[in-house]
């Protein structure tokens, strides 16, 4: 009895683990917005993002645990003097360097064997400000490697952010999002 017993609890062990996936800084990873604007739209790019996707038993599945930190001072705007702006006087850079995301994958779907929509729900911090947020993207099953892809709309003034203005030029306060990156096995 003691014999089946430890097996159980061996084999349960076994199928009971947690796989984490970390951004592969070295692959093209890409944080961007679009801001629709009165003299015409804009774009804001960054490549600067880390974070994890923890697996539950080594697959994706519910409950998977997504971390993003992106690092908004690496912002580029294509120009120099509205990238100080959007740090400095929009963004606060300095006081909240960072945007984060930490949550949970709720619902997986198989597009094809590579090829998977995801929803992930949890919570979304800028500017010290934390918002509830739910999204869907793709999840690319590559064997060694990962990648997650997702299309998001972002209200300025949920996190309590000034709608950017340049002179005449007045950014509109929703964002269009995009978010690229990809993942490789922790160790």
């Amino acid at each position: 009895m003691k014999i089946i017993l430890s097996l159980i609890l061996f084999l349960y062990g076994i199928n009971n683990y947690s796989q984490v996936l970390i951004i592969d800084k070295s692959r093209g990873n890409i944080v961007r917005f679009l801001a629709d604007a009165t003299l015409g739209d804009f774009e804001g790019i960054t490549n600067s993002i880390e974070g994890t996707l923890e697996l539950k038993d080594g697959i994706l599945s519910p409950g998977a645990n997504l971390n993003l930190i992106v690092h908004l001072d690496s912002i580029d705007t294509g120009i120099g003097l509205r990238n100080s702006h959007m740090r400095e006087k929009y963004l606060n850079t300095e006081k909240y360097p960072e945007a984060q995301f930490s949550g949970n994958i709720i619902r997986v779907d198989a597009i094809s064997k590579i090829e998977f929509k995801v929803t992930v729900e949890g919570n979304f911090k800028i500017h010290g400000v934390s918002k509830s947020k739910r999204t869907t993207g793709k999840f690319f099953d590559y064997g060694d490697l990962y990648k997650i892809e997702a299309h998001f709309d972002l209200k300025l003034s949920d996190f309590k952010v000034e709608s950017p203005s340049f002179l005449i030029n007045k950014v509109d306060d929703n964002l269009k999002m995009s978010i690229y990156f990809y993942l490789i096995k922790k160790g």
